[in-house]
């Protein structure tokens, strides 16, 4: 009888629920995890992430694998170490990627798997040094076929018209964190804000958000755009593309990536039939525009018309790429394009930035029969438009352009809306009426914070389970400028020199060339004048 009042104690409920209010209404990420902590203890998280047991992985081998990591550190046996660390690095080792573990807690998962991947984060760094007994060759080896079997993360931002503006809170909430990914897509609004995060260094873009520089800009306007369906007339696009100019810099992929060395991707959609959908990036689309490539992302049918690509040509001019090509929103095809990040750029570990209410929710610690049967129903429905859409095309005659709505709807419904780690906002569908509006700066504000209060609470997940990729990523990166500027200050040797000589001689070939060309057609002259 005490254990059952103790567990419906009105007090502690009610101390609960306050401090549930406390972390809805934090305004900072330090005011969330003050009252998350307080929370956890209250709950008894706090005991449980101190546990190590626990059915959701194998606990007594990761403790085996750490105390082995201690001992090797302990003993300064780097290539016992290196051979351990070669036994395999992976985000799931022994179970421990498993979700449920790290939504048990609000302020992080068990003790045991945080240390785990913190002494292999030491470890890494350890070797990484000159002063272990290893050769750099070995090390460099190790590190790459380390990368790229861990692999990395990458943010997804969602489409959503104007509710894209959450994406701005998310990413501030990330970057101050310092745990914004490097891979970053983005989809008809996310490509937006995907663009002015790409085009920004992190103290760039923090500073958008002192005195509410980004609120104001983005609400102000100035050509009293319009949008909605069913308009009397078509969107000002000129007028669309002064506003963007606000906010995005005129740079090319290749540029952005140059400058910042985030890898931004921009999804966009076929207008016609018989056309893949595609997605730019520094890779494979390095001198397109990204005005362009936001405004055909964002070409939403009914409102925005088909848009043609820009490209800076060698002369650093801006003409037409795919000039016969129309490009509409990037949603309609690959709202989040997982499986091309991961062809790209080894991407195992996405983050997803879910902005609209009616595709995504947060899972459930134990899902009840209600969530078991929606998910059922929402798996059924797919499965009978896909085939309804799929008879219509084969069993009846339509246009090209009913044919092309129907592939894009098809599309739509046969996509992911989810990731390994996910965010969605804490409001409802209420919202979505806010889909095509101009918000106002209050709107604004409110939309934005959502963004960070959505973040909050997985930011301890994403701590943890990138931590390992992103050391990879430094250490590799760090290879590479060393060897950069061991290139750059070398002393250049005889043989160095001797290539250098081979390669001008055919330049000083070229240009005695023209002198005797030149010669000759002198002395014919003469030759000419003198037998005139």
């Amino acid at each position: 009888m005490s254990s059952l009042f103790k567990h419906y104690n009105p007090l502690r409920w009610g101390r609960e629920q306050s401090l549930e209010a406390e972390l809805e209404k934090a305004t900072s990420f330090e005011e969330w995890h003050a009252a998350a902590e307080k929370l956890d203890a209250l709950t008894g998280a706090d005991l449980w992430r101190r546990r190590e047991a626990s059915r959701r992985y194998n606990h007594a081998s990761i403790r085996r694998r750490l105390d082995r990591l201690l001992k090797l550190r302990t003993e300064g046996h780097d290539a016992g170490l290196l051979f351990a660390l070669n036994e395999g690095i992976h985000g799931n080792m022994a179970g421990m990627g498993n979700a449920n573990l790290y939504t048990r807690a609000l302020c992080g998962t068990k003790h045991l798997i945080e240390d785990y991947v913190e002494a292999i984060n030491d470890s890494l760094l350890h070797l990484a040094g000159d002063h272990t007994g290893l050769t750099l060759q070995q090390r460099l080896e190790f590190f790459r076929r380390a990368s790229h079997c861990y692999g990395r993360s990458a943010l997804m931002l969602s489409g959503g018209g104007t509710l894209g503006y959450f994406h701005f809170g998310v990413l501030k909430a990330l970057i101050e964190q310092s745990l914004c990914p490097v891979v970053i897509s983005g989809a008809s609004a996310g490509s937006f804000v995907a663009a002015v995060v790409g085009t920004r260094t992190d103290s760039e873009y923090l500073a958008l958000f002192k005195d509410d520089f980004l609120v104001r800009t983005m609400t102000e306007n100035r050509d009293n755009l319009k949008l909605g369906l069913r308009m009397d007339k078509e969107v000002d696009v000129p007028a669309v593309r002064r506003e963007m100019a606000r906010m995005i810099p005129d740079m090319t992929f290749q540029e952005a990536y140059e400058k910042t060395g985030r890898c931004i991707n921009i999804t966009i959609s076929p207008s016609e039939p018989k056309q893949e959908s595609r997605l730019l990036n520094h890779i494979a689309s390095p001198n397109v525009t990204i005005r362009s490539a936001v405004l055909a992302s964002a070409a939403l049918p009914g409102v925005f018309p088909p848009v043609m690509l820009e490209a800076r040509d060698d002369s650093g001019e801006i003409c037409p790429y795919l000039p016969n090509l129309r490009w509409i929103d990037g949603s309609f095809s690959q709202d989040l394009p997982a499986k091309r990040l991961a062809r790209l750029y080894g991407v195992n570990h996405f983050l997803v930035s879910q902005v609209m209410p009616v595709v995504g929710r947060r899972d459930a610690r134990r899902p009840e029969l209600y969530h078991i049967l929606s998910d059922a129903v929402s798996a059924a429905t797919k499965v009978f438009v896909r085939g309804s859409l799929d008879a219509a095309q084969r069993y009846t005659r339509v246009g090209p352009r009913t044919g092309s709505m129907l592939n894009l709807f098809n599309g739509l419904i046969d996509q992911q809306f989810s990731g390994d780690i996910n965010i969605f906002p804490n409001y409802g569908l209420g919202r979505l009426s806010q889909l095509l509006k101009v918000l106002s700066e209050e709107e604004m504000r409110d939309i934005v914070l959502s963004g960070e209060r959505g973040t909050w609470p997985v930011i301890p997940a994403i701590r943890t389970t990138t931590r390992i990729g992103r050391t990879l990523d430094s250490i590799l990166h760090q290879f590479d400028l060393n060897e950069a500027h061991w290139l750059a200050t070398a002393p250049k040797t005889e043989a160095f020199r001797g290539r250098q000589k081979v390669q001008r001689k055919p330049r000083a070939r070229k240009a005695s060339v023209k002198k005797t060309v030149a010669g000759s057609r002198q002395r014919g002259t003469t030759a000419g004048q003198t037998r005139a």
